[in-house]
């Protein structure tokens, strides 16, 4: 007992000391399923594999998931007798996570109806079998159908934000300990804040949630591979971030982005300012009259219109129709949402949808003018499908403007 006592008084001594702060993070273990295919028209019949290793590349890109590999994934669902597509219930999620190791189950669907095609994704925590989280997206054809499985998947990863610590504050700069094998990038924002009192049921002495508060916004200027930099962008007060806080990846843009006080100017004086500039505003007072002052100013710099822009316009205002056509189906590939072009667009078919009746070159251009405005969402453009699906001379052209129609 004497020999063990000096062992004994170390290791009560070493957890007395202060925790440094080490980085915790560890990557999500996920499993991707085979997508059920609903509906006909696709590309190939082993789509639904295909939209699989998209969403996988999507998250093995990110950085911060570890996804088992499809090949592996495959091999054990044979082992089990089991085929995995689509939507899940509870007991085989549960059952596949155990198998797998995984934490996080993707899986869903891809439904194509006429020339709607739309995913749902669903986001299962196999220990609990409930579902965290359900996507979805909607667009026009199949041809957009990688496109979409990005956006989808994009909306996936804001379901697991990044955390760390806090690992060193210096003058001009902050370190956390997440870097770039996670999934750091540089312009990145986080919420730093502080740990408080424990949460817990009063009842069960269950712990519910530790009490967190904001104490400002960092942005990422550069990236090592286990370590990131970054820069104050808000702070509650001066000196509130402090070593060993924590950080949250930020989803959604902070409304602290918008009012940034320069060095030495407090968020409260941020604050009466806009108040002083609000009361200013609401009170109306008549200026004074002054004579009139000739001064001469510089011409208006113009905005050079991108060359896309230009190509497109040309092409669809050509008197080739195949031209017309070539445009609006690139247009709608990779440009469906652009303000300018959808102006143009808009402009074109109201201009042509009477004409040209029997030239079926021209009336598929039209087709696809509709299209794109039926996979833009801007409900503005419903008053111009409906014009064209009531008086186009073209069945083929009503048709189409009245399916456009139905998607905004």
């Amino acid at each position: 007992m004497r020999k063990m006592f000096p062992l004994i008084a170390v290791l009560c001594f070493s957890i007395l000391l202060p925790c440094t702060v080490v980085a915790d993070f560890q990557k999500t273990r996920i499993a991707v399923l085979d997508f059920q295919l609903q509906g006909k028209g696709y590309e190939t019949s082993d789509m639904d594999k295909i939209v699989a290793e998209w969403f996988i590349t999507a998250f093995v890109n990110e950085g911060r998931f570890d996804v088992i590999e499809r090949g592996l994934l495959t091999k054990i669902l044979k082992e089990q007798n089991l085929i995995m597509t689509g939507t899940v219930d509870s007991d085989i999620a549960t059952q596949l996570g155990r198998l797998l190791g995984v934490k996080v189950i993707i899986s869903g669907s891809v439904m194509r109806f006429q020339d709607i095609i739309e995913i749902n994704a669903r986001i299962i925590d196999v220990e609990s079998a409930s579902i965290i989280s359900a996507e979805s997206i909607r667009g026009s054809s199949t041809t957009e159908l990688r496109k979409l499985v990005r956006q989808v998947s994009e909306k996936i990863i804001k379901n697991f934000p990044l955390e760390g610590y806090i690992v060193h504050v210096g003058v001009d700069s902050i370190a956390i300990d997440l870097g770039r094998v996670v999934g750091v990038r540089r312009g990145m924002q986080f919420i730093v804040f502080k740990e408080g009192d424990i949460i817990k049921h009063p009842k069960t002495g269950q712990i519910l949630d530790v009490e967190k508060t904001e104490t400002g916004l960092i942005e990422i200027i550069s990236v090592n591979e286990k370590i990131a930099k970054a820069h104050i962008v808000m702070e509650k007060f001066p000196g509130a971030i402090e070593y060993g806080q924590r950080v949250k990846s930020s989803a959604e843009p902070s409304i602290h982005t918008m009012i940034q006080p320069s060095a030495g100017i407090k968020s409260k004086d941020v604050k009466q300012d806009i108040k002083s500039t609000k009361v200013k505003q609401a009170i109306k007072i008549k200026p004074k009259r002054k004579e009139p002052v000739i001064t001469h100013h510089s011409p208006p710099i113009k905005k050079k219109t991108p060359s896309y822009i230009t190509k497109y316009t040309n092409m669809l205002r050509s008197s080739d129709s195949t031209q017309k056509v070539r445009a609006a189906k690139e247009i709608s590939r990779s440009y469906s949402h652009d303000l300018q072009l959808l102006r143009v667009v808009h402009d074109e078919l109201l201009r042509g949808f009477k004409t040209n009746a029997r030239d079926k070159y021209h009336v598929d251009a039209m087709s696809w003018l509709c299209k794109i405005l039926g996979a833009s969402g801007q409900t503005k453009y419903k008053a111009t499908l409906k014009k064209v699906a009531q008086e186009a001379p073209s069945r083929k052209l009503k048709k189409y403007a009245a399916k456009s129609l139905a998607m905004l």
